[in-house]
């Protein structure tokens, strides 16, 4: 079994380089932020893979990008913990179900204060299921 990191992490899709480095900056105290590189999709599983849970946050530019939603489909079936924070998308159905969608004029704090209070909530979700799994093990032994 790998281990697992408990710090959540977050892949950053904005199209402002500055705005995003800004915006890992603020996360920073609760969450390990990565640029996106369309070059790392291997190291993207691979980081959402060593985290019990990881975020892919996507800006108003990058909503509608096929490829990214095909990604973040990827994920999503192969990662429990995975999820997608997407900001003005015009079709929020091509995103998978878990998504949460904000609107394109969302302040970069409510965007935080959704990232930080969301990924608390998957972190509890994370500790009570790995515990069910712990339980049901040693019953089963």
């Amino acid at each position: 079994m790998t281990p697992h990191h408990s710090t959540p992490t977050v892949w950053v899709f904005y199209s402002n380089r500055n705005e995003a480095e800004n915006l890992i900056s603020r996360i920073s105290d609760f969450s390990a932020g990565h640029f996106w590189d369309a070059e790392e999709s291997v190291t993207f599983l691979q980081d959402i893979d060593a985290h019990r849970s990881s975020w892919m946050l996507v800006d108003k530019k990058h909503a509608d990008d096929s490829k990214l939603q095909a990604l973040a489909f990827n994920a999503t079936e192969r990662y429990e913990f995975f999820r997608c924070l997407v900001i003005g998308a015009e079709a929020p159905g091509k995103w998978p179900e878990t998504a949460i969608h904000l609107d394109k004029n969302t302040l970069s704090t409510s965007i935080i204060d959704r990232l930080r209070n969301e990924s608390h909530v998957l972190r509890i979700a994370s500790s009570r299921l790995r515990h069910m799994r712990r339980l049901q093990n040693r019953q089963s032994s």
